[in-house]
């Protein structure tokens, strides 16, 4: 009788901790918020030293003390398809979401950076340069400061599970020749405009998918360059993108339900100086 008693604890224990486990999906899981605030912060080059430093380009110091007061503060990293899936259909999200991006994909993103996002648990999007990959992939000396990644090391840096591969433009990272970055033309129509983002931006999804096996759901606007009616978010959602970045420093709000409050996100430039504390509270 006894153990007949026990034999039916133990069962009515498990069934009891079955009622309250976490699906093994965070797929079947939803959002009680109707929004929530995201900062997004923008990186670009990461140095071995202080020396080194400048506007666009903090020590690996720096970066790692930022990780550490984000993780330290409660905040979770997040990827863009985990912002997507919450902004189409509610699916939860940590309390406190941050998303982490890196332009201009230098090789230090590589050799300093993930060694960091490894180590602290926390992702990361890259948004690369077709051009720039091409001419690195066939340099034979890498240059931590100015070597951009080489199309194998954009590879790696997707199969690590902590990174996400962006779209920073084929060809259109240029300020000179009129058009500035991918932005429109002066008195350019906007069926023109359109062909131009499509073919540019169409290379470089079709370019990263062959090499990682997957196209970038992010595009970060070069020299935050974004039309400010949102004329081109309707080319950017035909190219398979979810979300887009500018450099305005600002926080954002993502809506639930609301797919388009994921384009046009704000960012804070990460320099030298920045408080991440001031900033992010």
């Amino acid at each position: 009788m006894k153990r007949c008693l026990y034999i039916f604890l133990i069962l009515a224990s498990c069934l009891s901790l079955a009622a309250f486990a976490v699906p093994a999906s965070g797929s079947d899981l939803k959002d009680a918020r109707e929004e929530i605030e995201l900062p997004v912060l923008m990186y670009h080059g990461l140095t071995e030293t202080a020396e080194a430093a400048d506007e666009y380009n903090i020590p690996a110091s720096a970066f790692e003390s930022d990780l550490r007061w984000l993780s330290e503060h409660g905040f979770t990293s997040v990827s863009v398809s985990q912002l997507a899936a919450y902004a189409s259909d509610g699916s939860a999200l940590p309390e406190k979401p941050v998303l982490i991006t890196f332009d201009d994909g230098y090789y230090n993103n590589y050799a300093l950076a993930l060694p960091l996002l490894e180590k602290y648990h926390m992702k990361a999007v890259v948004s690369v340069i077709g051009e720039k990959a091409d001419q690195s992939s066939g340099d034979l000396y890498r240059n931590l400061t100015n070597s951009s990644l080489s199309w194998g090391e954009i590879a790696l840096l997707a199969k690590s599970g902590c990174v996400e591969i962006g779209n920073h433009t084929y060809t259109l990272h240029h300020a000179d020749g009129g058009r500035k970055g991918a932005g429109r033309l002066a008195g350019e129509s906007a069926e023109d405009y359109a062909n131009v983002l499509r073919a540019d931006l169409s290379a470089l999804q079709e370019k990263v998918s062959s090499v990682t096996g997957s196209a970038p759901l992010l595009f970060a606007w070069p020299y935050g360059e974004y039309p400010p009616d949102g004329s081109a978010d309707a080319v950017l959602k035909e190219l398979g993108f979810a979300a887009s970045v500018t450099s305005y420093q600002k926080m954002n709000v993502i809506k639930r339900g609301e797919p388009d409050s994921l384009f046009g996100l704000k960012r804070f430039l990460r320099t030298p100086d920045f408080d991440i504390g001031s900033i992010i509270c």
